[in-house]
């Protein structure tokens, strides 16, 4: 057998810019009632009764942020250090993820999935993707994360965001090739 596999690029790029795309629908996976509600809008649409989103739109899925589905509470409280869901023991079931410190996606995610993960007890890892017009999903996670931070100084704040142990992973994990970065260090380097 004769294995090989395609080279790597040092640009990424998303998938609209490899393949014509007609729709997105965000999720992993969709969920149920996204598919019901595409697949109604079909249906009004072969029966004349609407029309099709423009091609390349997001569909099945809301157009404002996780948090804005989100039942708990914010109170604009500020953290000392950021912690990994199993090292906060319990977990107020009442109050923000992020206030608790958990790096928690749900600021820069679109809503659609009515804040399930959040709900359970588990911070949003933005499988929606960048909510309706987050120009770079990081840049607009990275804001969020900043304004819990309870710090004075430049070392405090370092501490503060050490406790993120995959800051990248955290904030690009489904969307690094949509964000303004889309490409690795050495291209940078190239035309800096």
């Amino acid at each position: 057998m004769n294995c090989t596999s395609q080279p790597f690029h040092r640009v990424v790029r998303p998938l609209e810019q490899v393949v014509d795309v007609d729709y997105f629908m965000p999720g992993c996976p969709p969920e149920s009632h996204q598919i019901a509600a595409v697949i109604d809008l079909v249906i009004k649409v072969v029966k004349g009764e609407a029309e099709l989103p423009p091609k390349g739109s997001v569909i099945g899925c809301g157009d404002s942020t996780v948090c804005d589905e989100c039942p708990r509470a914010r109170n604009v409280k500020f953290i000392k250090e950021f912690k990994r869901i199993q090292d906060v023991a319990p977990v107020d079931p009442t109050l923000c993820l992020l206030e608790q410190g958990i790096p928690c996606n749900g600021p820069a995610t679109r809503s659609g999935c009515n804040a399930r993960c959040p709900q359970a007890g588990a911070q949003c890892i933005g499988c929606y993707g960048p909510a309706e017009g987050v120009m770079d999903y990081g840049a607009r996670l990275i804001t969020a994360f900043s304004s819990v931070i309870d710090a004075n100084t430049p070392e405090e704040i370092d501490h503060i965001l050490d406790g993120i142990p995959d800051p990248t992973g955290q904030v690009y994990r489904f969307n690094l090739a949509g964000s303004l970065l889309k490409a690795n260090r050495e291209v940078w380097k190239v035309k800096g």
